[in-house]
């Protein structure tokens, strides 16, 4: 028993150890990820207020598996970093801020393709241009369809 005992409480150390040098660098890739989110909910309610028909505006389950996932992946990459810097690199911390540094890029180009999508503001028609609409994910039917359906009607009265 003293045994089983002692691998637990090395276990629970070792993980405690991992945490705590990486908190520093998860608390800014969460925060980020909370503004993510949120810029995606605001894209929810846009897209309701424009086609109230055939989007919901909710914040949906599945997406917090995903949120949550991507959230596992973040620790686990920075708290590899975080060795790679200590047992390879030395004396620096490059691979961590590497790390935090795509993962911010990745998060930022996700934020803005958020805010630019069904947005009729000038920046955001511009950024429109080079980045993904978002707003098929908050339809309950595929973006392609709708964009169809609005043509072969206009086609139809002309």
């Amino acid at each position: 028993m003293e045994k089983i005992s002692q691998y637990i409480i090395s276990i629970l150390g070792g993980l405690l150890v991992a945490f705590e040098t990486s908190i520093n660098f998860f608390i800014p890739c969460f925060i980020i990820v909370i503004v993510d989110v949120w810029t995606a909910w605001l894209l929810g309610r846009r897209v309701h207020k424009k086609y109230p028909d055939k989007a919901d505006g909710k914040f949906k389950s599945e997406y917090k598996y995903r949120i949550m996932v991507t959230m596992i992946i973040i620790l686990l990459m920075i708290i590899v970093a975080n060795y790679v810097d200590i047992y390879v690199i030395k004396e620096s911390d490059f691979a961590v801020r590497f790390v935090v540094a795509v993962f911010f890029f990745y998060q930022i180009w996700s934020i803005l393709e958020n805010w630019s999508s069904e947005n009729n503001n000038k920046i955001a028609r511009a950024l429109q241009r080079i980045m993904v609409n978002k707003a098929e994910r908050h339809f309950n039917v595929e973006l392609k369809d709708i964009m169809f359906n609005q043509q072969d009607n206009q086609d139809g009265k002309n």
